[in-house]
């Protein structure tokens, strides 16, 4: 059966209209598609042999068919054409070739039910007064994870807007990712507590490790311990997230994140302007963007800027085997009052971008970071490696690029210091115009490594127990990078070396570069350079 459309009905009838005038279709109601119907008066488009023919819009919905040239999917349906709504009705409303977009009409989960029908995942909206799914989602993300985790779907989706709680992930793998990416979708912890917190509750399931936070803004979260996120015994997954202007308190650790004794992955985040207790006691105060206390974790691709802490301006890290690549770590600042005395305060911060407080069992691992413009009133304005352990001993920096970094009160290494016999192995790094020390040894480097860095145009480039010839194949030679300025602005700045650098294939011959020629020294070079 046919049915001819109300409006060309007239058309049909009215063997009068000129031949300039649209042909009249109906709609077969077996296929939803518009027929030509011939009225002995011309021919359809296809037989004319003119590729112009008039676009023709049967629905009215302001879009023309796919038939005359147009791109509406359905011209049989005013509710379908490019970019309309998608509806929970099981068609493409929006003509993308898909109806699992924004109506969430896929079946993620695999049973009988579309997703805006089903639910699994559960959605969330700030304000809103549902159930949890697509279309009527719940008004919490601490709602929408106690659903998700205790019915075993473990799938949040976030609408966008700002979510004022401190969320507790409760033990469950659950995913909890935005719609509608950082920018638009934020967590505020109020001051109180941890944005986000996601540790392991005991029943031995592991749980945990499958727990992922994705595409959330993180602001404004307190309390003693990782202020945007706190990782407890468990290894999730935290990326792309914005983790920023978050404070703890006095004495404790982890301005943006604290990882105690896990294993999480951390990974393409903006991790910035957080601060855990910048300026207050010696104990505590500890990682502005990141504190690690053991476990084995991954902190790769992050951004990390403006942060600061007592000790650990950007990281601080004791007794775990962490795994710190491929990072920006620009602008951080360590500084904290070890006591009063009778001259005024005493300032006793150290690692202004990362404090070793600790080396790993296996190894702590940093490479292929560039490390510029952070700033330690008294040790290691780059990078400090320095407490010594017997049971965790072991610390590797290689291929990082440490420039333009500051120490204020001291001599001690503007650049890198090893400090208190501690042994770390270095080397393949560029260090460079560093506002001091480039590199300063507490030890002489018959007790530690120091081999293959390019150490030029600091003030001086050694001190302490080391000197310029200490070491094997270090050498000073300006490193010849695309762009580098000491103008406190990175965004200029441009760390890869340019053709002709002094620092390609200079590094360690035994270590090879991505495309197996012998290593380049600084953050490009290596096995960790091509990023």
């Amino acid at each position: 059966m046919r049915t001819v459309l109300p409006a060309l009905l007239l058309l049909a009838c009215n063997r009068n209209f000129s031949e300039d005038t649209k042909d009249p279709l109906v709609v077969d109601d077996d296929t939803g598609e518009p027929v030509w119907v011939d009225t002995g008066d011309s021919a359809p488009p296809e037989e004319t042999g003119d590729s112009a023919s008039e676009p023709v819009d049967a629905d009215r919905d302001g879009f023309y068919s796919l038939e005359s040239g147009g791109d509406d999917c359905d011209d049989g349906d005013p509710a379908t054409y490019p970019g309309a709504p998608e509806l929970c009705d099981g068609r493409d409303n929006d003509c993308d070739g898909s109806t699992s977009a924004d109506g969430g009409e896929g079946n993620d989960d695999g049973d009988a039910l579309l997703d805006c029908e089903d639910y699994c995942p559960v959605y969330a909206q700030p304000g809103a007064s549902g159930d949890g799914r697509v279309l009527d989602p719940l008004g919490t993300l601490q709602a929408a994870v106690d659903l998700a985790g205790a019915s075993g779907c473990n799938e949040v989706r976030a609408y966008y807007g700002t979510y004022a709680e401190n969320v507790d992930l409760m033990g469950y793998g659950v995913n909890m990712e935005s719609l509608s990416g950082p920018e638009a979708t934020i967590i505020d912890g109020g001051g109180v507590d941890s944005c986000v917190a996601i540790e392991e509750d005991g029943d031995g399931d592991l749980d945990e490790d499958n727990a992922r936070i994705y595409g959330f803004t993180l602001t404004n979260g307190g309390g003693p311990y990782g202020g945007g996120v706190r990782v407890v015994e468990c290894a999730p997954t935290i990326e792309g997230n914005i983790i920023t202007e978050n404070r703890i308190d006095s004495g404790g650790q982890g301005g943006g994140i604290r990882s105690y004794n896990a294993s999480p992955t951390i990974i393409d985040n903006d991790i910035s302007w957080n601060d855990a207790c910048h300026g207050g006691p010696e104990s505590g105060c500890d990682g502005g963007a990141i504190a690690i206390r053991g476990g084995a974790p991954v902190v790769s691709g992050n951004y990390m800027e403006g942060n600061s802490a007592g000790d650990g301006g950007a990281i601080w890290t004791a007794y775990a085997d962490a795994w710190i690549v491929n990072n920006y770590i620009l602008g951080n600042e360590a500084d904290d009052s070890a006591y009063e005395d009778g001259e005024g305060r005493e300032r006793d911060g150290q690692g202004g971008g990362i404090d070793v407080q600790i080396g790993g069992a296996t190894a702590t691992v940093i490479a292929n970071n560039i490390i510029a413009d952070n700033i330690a009133s008294s040790l290691g304005g780059g990078i400090v490696v320095y407490e010594p352990n017997d049971t965790y001993p072991s610390t590797t920096i290689a291929n990082n690029v440490i420039a333009f970094n500051n120490v204020l009160e001291t001599d001690w290494g503007a650049g890198l210091t090893q400090w208190n016999s501690t042994a770390p192995v270095v080397y393949n790094n560029a260090v460079y115009s560093n506002l001091g020390v480039g590199v300063y040894g507490d030890d002489p480097t018959t007790d530690w490594t120091l081999a293959y860095n390019d150490v030029y145009g600091n003030f001086p480039d050694y001190d302490g127990a080391v000197s310029a010839g200490d070491g094997t194949g270090n050498f000073s030679r300006a490193p010849g990078f695309i762009s580098a300025s000491n103008d406190v602005d990175w965004t200029n700045d441009n760390f890869r070396p340019a053709a002709g650098s002094a620092l390609i294939d200079a590094g360690d011959p035994s270590v090879s570069d991505t495309d197996g020629s012998r290593s380049d020294v600084g953050g490009f070079g290596g096995p960790s350079g091509a990023w």
